[in-house]
């Protein structure tokens, strides 16, 4: 099979040459009117303005940079209604992501190529780097950000492994906001939408001194949610279930709602015609949202019934029937345990009743602040500094069986704390060759606080868990002019890491689990109080080539490694479960293409590339030297490779008129499966690996003369189905759908004032974004159910 990918790959890679050379030959003979280099070029009259990006440490045209990049700016985020960083996924190739099932919190789902992490603890590395104004976010908790006054959003593809500040073996999502300046100014913007969605933002850009700037900003964001919570006992009289507390339609409550509140301060001093410049930037906000919307889509689990007090083995059984009408947006999730039995090696035990109860919210409570120092020590040599700390604090909870019984209830408050450290010393010599060498630091300490109930096995716990997480590294990045259009680049970074776990786990009356045979949480018994640890090092390193053949095409070829940090199963099941495993490896050959055709109207890039896995971290569910033998280990168990294309056009054909489309492709190919405990078979994929990702998006602006302009725009994304679990099976199979939004923006003649009306899937298609499914140990799977459709109306002034 490998022999098999290189060839593969082979034939495209010549593909895509003979197809730049085709490119190439009548642009060599064109007069390009623009450039395709320089960072300072302006926006042509076509439309194909450029834009600055920083990937590789310095200010690049982005059809100079020879990385697979999205870049979108702000207008076309606004456009787009892109508000959170979920939102991102859907018009960039290949890419993926999306809020995690509500078993893992506030959390976002984050895939890039097909690589990704899926569980949100924060034992485990992200798969993708997720980074605010260059300070890396060190975990997937909390990451569902608002995207409130940015400048732009760059989606980069493929391993960042000599580049970003912490490894991103899949790729990083970068978030740059705008920066104070000397121009007075603001907005303010309200909307009103279907749910009651009230949404306030606003920003001012204030000039304290010739040589001080400050930019203040602010979001608050109320939508109801949409998914409806129905007392199963009220909506469903004489089934045997007692009615709760709902109101006159059952209702007790609702998912999927937004709270969402955030205010963040720039300051920036920056002396005309000094070498300093400074920004420093605070932030603070509060989500008091609710969980994501959940739906129950499989019950089989008879050992869970009702309470019945003359009869233990009586009582309604856990199945079909609490499993809502198809395609509604409603459940019946209680978030409470209590009233019911459940059997456990064949004896019905009672639990409590009301035992445990918890609140159908997840909430982060985040602040952070940073500074960097930019000095040019001379013209050829600048230093940079990037200081950050970053604290998010929040509460979810999680009712996997979604009825009124009990089978899993789980309620935890996370808290995250990081500082990061990076230095940069970038030089230029005789502009042949450009060098950065740096080093960065990043620490973190997590707490993991909470109950656990699931009466099938016997436990009922609290836990307060402790992560450690320590990183260092040293990088040089370097390209070497060979001449105007032929540059080599290389890069290497050295990385050492360091994580601890100390569990701990005790009775809900704060004893320890005492061992005694058929006791709660006897298996539990001598874990409190462990530490897992895991230590390692990896150099990685990217070696590229790229020639400009004109001022319309660019093209590039590069090899580069990245990798997944190691660490400690989060989730052990007895002291013998605490084990560490080692980072997961990518190596991937890459070769793209940047063309700026028709005059610069039309601007095509693609990419074409073959990602080689070693060492995937795999979850293994089968312990058989342990004294549990189900479990839920991670373990590096397969190998594997991924040969996939992506392209990207932007195409400005008249004055007004803009399109834009992407299309990707993936072939997942298991290698190796060296551990049969995963229960991964090599016929199977991996999470998030869609056959194909298609989106497009159209726009006019009209010009009304003295009138100001009008402007309509429809997008439409897409993507072949997938599967949520790397164990594939028809239960954690997604069929996406096609999602059509639309927006229509009038915008006055003086742009001091413009009113939009939008529509987010617009043929409300009822979908899912993720599942959670336990078929085998808990008979259950729940979905967690797309957004439907919804229309906003917004009014914007601008000073």
């Amino acid at each position: 099979m490998a022999t098999v990918g290189k060839s593969l790959f082979q034939g495209h890679v010549a593909g895509l040459a003979l197809a730049a050379a085709m490119i190439a030959a009548p642009v060599l003979a064109q007069e390009a009117a623009t450039p395709g280099q320089g960072a300072d070029q302006p926006a042509d009259p076509a439309g194909s303005a450029d834009i600055i990006v920083t990937a590789q440490f310095r200010a690049q045209n982005l059809q100079d940079t020879p990385i697979a990049i999205t870049a979108v700016s702000a207008d076309t985020l606004a456009a787009r209604s892109q508000t959170s960083v979920t939102d991102l996924g859907q018009f960039a190739p290949n890419v993926a992501l999306a809020p995690a099932t509500s078993i893992q919190g506030n959390a976002v789902a984050a895939f890039i190529r097909g690589v990704g992490q899926l569980d949100a603890s924060f034992a485990l590395e992200p798969g993708v780097g997720i980074y605010v104004d260059d300070i890396y976010y060190g975990t997937t908790f909390g990451a569902v950000m608002d995207l409130t006054d940015l400048e732009r959003v760059e989606v980069l593809r493929g391993p960042q492994g000599t580049l970003a500040g912490k490894n991103s073996v899949g790729g990083a999502v970068k978030l740059f906001s705008k920066k104070p300046d000397s121009t007075p100014g603001g907005f303010i913007e309200a909307t009103y939408g279907r749910f009651d969605r009230i949404e306030l933002r606003g920003s001012a850009n204030i000039p304290l001194t010739d040589d001080l700037f400050l930019r203040v900003s602010g979001v608050s964001k109320n939508v109801d949610g949409y998914m409806t919570l129905l007392d199963y006992g009220c909506a469903n009289p004489g089934s045997g279930i007692t009615a709760g507390s709902g109101n006159k339609n059952c209702k007790t409550g609702t998912e999927g709602g937004v709270d969402v509140m955030g205010l963040r301060a720039a300051l920036r001093y920056a002396p005309a015609g000094s070498p300093l410049e400074i920004n420093i930037v605070g932030d603070v906000s509060k989500d008091k949202s609710e969980v994501v919307a959940t739906k129950l889509l499989y019950a089989n689990n008879a050992s869970v019934r009702s309470y019945d007090a003359s009869d233990a083995t009586a009582g309604i059984p856990f199945d079909s029937r609490f499993i809502t009408e198809a395609k509604s947006y409603t459940s019946y999730a209680s978030y409470a345990t209590g009233g019911n039995y459940t059997t456990v090696f064949g004896i019905p035990t009672q639990i409590a009743p009301g035992g445990f109860s918890a609140s159908p919210t997840s909430t982060v409570k985040a602040w952070g602040l940073a500074g960097t120092i930019d000095y040019d020590l001379s013209d050829s040599l600048k230093l940079k500094s990037i200081t950050g700390w970053r604290e998010a604090h929040g509460t979810s909870a999680i009712d996997v069986d979604g009825s009124p019984l009990a089978i899993l209830l789980q309620q935890f408050t996370y808290g995250h704390e990081q500082f990061t450290q990076e230095l940069r010393l970038s030089a230029n010599f005789n502009d042949l060759v450009d060098l950065t060498i740096g080093g960065f630091y990043y620490k973190a300490t997590d707490t993991i606080q909470g109950r656990s109930q699931i009466p099938t096995l016997l436990f009922d716990f609290l836990s307060d868990d402790v992560i450690k997480n320590r990183s260092a590294s040293a990088f040089v990045h370097g390209e070497y002019h060979v001449t105007d259009a032929f540059n080599i680049i290389g890069g290497l970074r050295y990385t050492d890491d360091k994580k601890t776990y100390r569990y701990s786990r005790r009775n809900v009356d704060g004893s320890l689990p005492s061992g005694a045979f058929f006791t709660p949480n006897f298996l539990l018994a001598g874990l409190d109080g462990l530490t897992g640890a895991f230590k390692g090092n990896r150099l990685d390193y990217r070696l590229g080539v790229n020639y400009r053949w004109s001022d319309a095409l660019m093209t590039y070829a590069q090899m580069s490694t990245g990798f997944k940090g190691g660490g400690i199963n989060p989730r052990p099941s007895a002291p013998d479960q605490v084990l560490s495993f080692g980072p997961e490896k990518l190596t991937t050959y890459e070769a793209g293409f940047k063309a700026d055709l028709l005059g610069r109207m039309l601007r095509l890039n693609g990419a074409v590339f073959l990602n080689k896995y070693k060492d995937m971290q795999l979850v293994r569910y089968q312990c058989p030297d342990s004294v549990v033998l189900s479990c839920s280990v991670p373990s590096n168990a397969g190998d594997a490779q991924v040969f996939g294309w992506e392209a990207e056009a932007q195409f400005h054909p008249a004055d007004g008129l803009s399109i834009d489309a992407s299309v990707g492709y993936l072939d997942f190919d298991y290698q190796k499966i060296s551990n049969a405990a995963t229960l991964v078979t090599k016929d199977m994929i991996a999470p998030f690996i869609s056959k194909w990702q298609l989106s497009a998006g159209i726009q006019y602006e009209a010009d009304l003369g003295d009138g100001g302009t009008l402007t309509p725009r429809i997008d439409w994304s897409w993507r072949t189905d997938y599967y949520y679990n790397a164990i594939n099976n028809p239960y954690n199979r997604i069929d996406a759908p096609s999602l059509v939004n639309a927006r229509l923006t009038y915008q006055a003649a003086d742009k001091g004032w413009s009113l939009s009306a939008g529509v987010t899937n617009i043929f409300d298609k009822f979908y899912y974004t993720g599942v959670a499914e336990n078929v085998g140990t808990f008979g259950v799977v729940t979905g967690t159910v797309g957004r439907p459709r919804e229309w906003t109306a917004t009014v914007r002034k601008s000073f």
